[in-house]
C-alpha cells in the first residue's frame, strides 16, 4: 500500500508590518506560505517561509529547528539551519524548507532563533497516496549513521541513495542480502534509500 506524507504549515506568530515607516515599530514579520511536503518514492519537496526585517538593524538568524521533524532551511543552496545567517535591514529573503517527520506525531513546531526572540510555525501532516517508507521488507541501520549504514533485505537490487531535496547521490547494487554503504563523505542531514523494489527508508547521517 502506497503513502504519500503531506506537511501544512501554519502561521503560529506573524506581524504586520506598518505600510508608511515599515521601521517605525521594530518589526520582524515571519509568514511561511503554505508548506507541503510529499514523497513521491523517496523524492521530498518543501516550501517557503518569508522572513522580512522590518527594524532598524541587521537581523541574525542564529538557527532553525523543529520539534518532531527533521528540518533543512535553505538560501540560495545553502542549508543555514545551523549556521544561521544575516537578514538586513529592509531586507525581506525566502527560506526553502525540507522537512520529514522524526516521529509519529501528527504535529510538530519549526523554530526560527534569531536575536529579536525566536518565532514558531506549528507543523501538521496528514497521510495521502503514496510510498510508505515505513512498511518495507529491508532493515536499514544505525540510524543515525557516522561512517556507514547497513542494508538487510532480499532481491534489493540497485539501492539508490538520495538527499533531502531528492537529488540522487549515489547508487550501490546489492549483490548478497546484506550491503553496506559508507557514508563518512555524507554531509549531516537526513537521506533515502531506496531499492530496485521502489522500497525507501529515511536515514540521518551525523558526524
Amino acid at each position: 500500500m502506497k503513502k504519500a506524507i503531506s506537511l501544512i504549515a501554519a502561521i503560529v506568530l506573524c506581524f504586520s508590518a506598518n505600510a508608511q515607516n515599515p521601521f517605525e515599530d521594530e518589526q520582524v514579520i515571519v509568514t511561511p506560505d503554505t508548506l507541503h511536503l510529499f514523497f513521491f518514492a523517496c523524492t521530498p519537496h518543501g516550501g517557503n517561509v518569508t522572513i522580512a526585517n522590518y527594524t532598524s538593524e541587521d537581523l541574525v538568524i542564529n538557527r532553525c529547528y523543529a520539534e518532531n521533524f527533521y528540518v533543512e532551511c535553505r538560501y540560495d543552496g545553502e542549508n543555514i539551519a545551523e549556521t544561521g545567517m544575516i537578514v538586513p535591514i529592509g531586507e525581506v529573503i525566502e527560506l526553502n524548507t525540507y522537512a520529514s517527520p522524526s516521529t509519529k506525531d501528527v504535529y510538530g513546531t519549526l523554530y526560527i532563533d534569531t536575536d529579536y526572540g525566536i518565532y514558531t510555525v506549528t507543523l501538521y501532516y496528514e497521510t495521502a497516496l503514496g510510498v510508505d517508507e515505513n512498511i518495507t521488507s529491508f532493515s536499514l541501520a544505525p540510524n543515525p549513521a557516522d561512517d556507514a549504514i547497513t542494508i538487510k533485505g532480499e532481491d534489493m537490487g540497485t539501492v539508490s541513495i538520495f538527499n533531502m531535496m531528492g537529488q540522487k547521490m549515489e547508487d550501490h547494487f546489492a549483490v548478497e542480502k546484506e550491503l553496506i554503504i559508507p557514508t563518512a563523505h555524507y554531509p549531516n542531514g537526513i537521506y533515502f534509500a531506496k531499492t530496485a523494489r521502489g522500497e525507501a527508508k529515511r536515514f540521518m547521517v551525523a558526524h
